[in-house]
C-alpha cells in the first residue's frame, strides 16, 4: 500500500467522539457539562423505568394480585397508577430533551445509556415483581427509584455548584429534583 493510501485511509476513518463527561479532556468538561450530563442520564433512565414499569402496572391490573386499596376499585386503582406514571415518563422525557440540548449547546453530544446501565434497574424490578405484582409494589419499585435518583441529583448539583456551574445548570437540577419529590408524595398514595 503507497503511502498516499495509507493517510487516505486514515483521514476516511471516523473515531467516535469522546462523549462521557469524566474522561473527556479538561478544557471541555466544565461543571455545566457534568451537571448537565448527570441530569441527562438521570432522566433518561427515570423515562426508562417508567416504562418498564408501565407492563407491569398493566400486567397486575390483567392479573389476579391484590390491586384495591379500600379507597379505589382494582382496575380504577391500576389506571390511575399508570396515568401518574406515564405522567413521569413525559416529564423525563422533557427534562432528557432539555439536558441534551444545553449538551449540544455547549458542543458535546449526551451519552447514551447503554443496555449495561439500566441492567441492574431491569433486573431489579423484575425480581421485586415476580411474586407481586400488586399497585401497592409497584408504587413502592418506583418511589424508591425514584429516591435513588433524587439522591444522585442532589450529590452531582452540590458538587457541580462547588466547582462554579452556571445558575441555569444549576436549576434545571433543581427542577428535576423538584419534579421528582412532587411524583414520589403522589405515588405514596397507592402504597
Amino acid at each position: 500500500m503507497s503511502e498516499q493510501q495509507t493517510v487516505q485511509n486514515q483521514n476516511t476513518k471516523q473515531e467516535k467522539p469522546n462523549v462521557d463527561p469524566q474522561s473527556m479532556e479538561q478544557s471541555r468538561r466544565s461543571p455545566d457539562v457534568l451537571l448537565y450530563s448527570d441530569l441527562y442520564k438521570n432522566a433518561m433512565m427515570g423515562a426508562d423505568s417508567c416504562a418498564k414499569m408501565i407492563a407491569k402496572v398493566g400486567a397486575a391490573a390483567e392479573s389476579q394480585a391484590p390491586c384495591d386499596d379500600g379507597k379505589l376499585k382494582k382496575a380504577e386503582n391500576c389506571t390511575a397508577l399508570r396515568s401518574e406514571i406515564t405522567k413521569m415518563m413525559e416529564g423525563y422525557s422533557r427534562y432528557a430533551k432539555d439536558a441534551a440540548k444545553a449538551l449540544n449547546d455547549l458542543q458535546v453530544p449526551p451519552e447514551q445509556l447503554s443496555a449495561l446501565d439500566k441492567l441492574p434497574a431491569d433486573i431489579g424490578m423484575t425480581m421485586q415483581t415476580m411474586f407481586d405484582k400488586s399497585v401497592s409494589k409497584c408504587a413502592e419499585i418506583m418511589i424508591n427509584g425514584v429516591t435513588m435518583g433524587i439522591i444522585d441529583m442532589k450529590k452531582a448539583q452540590r458538587v457541580c455548584s462547588e466547582d462554579g456551574c452556571s445558575a441555569e445548570a444549576y436549576r434545571m437540577a433543581g427542577d428535576l429534583i423538584g419534579f421528582c419529590e412532587m411524583h414520589v408524595e403522589n405515588l405514596k398514595e397507592y402504597l
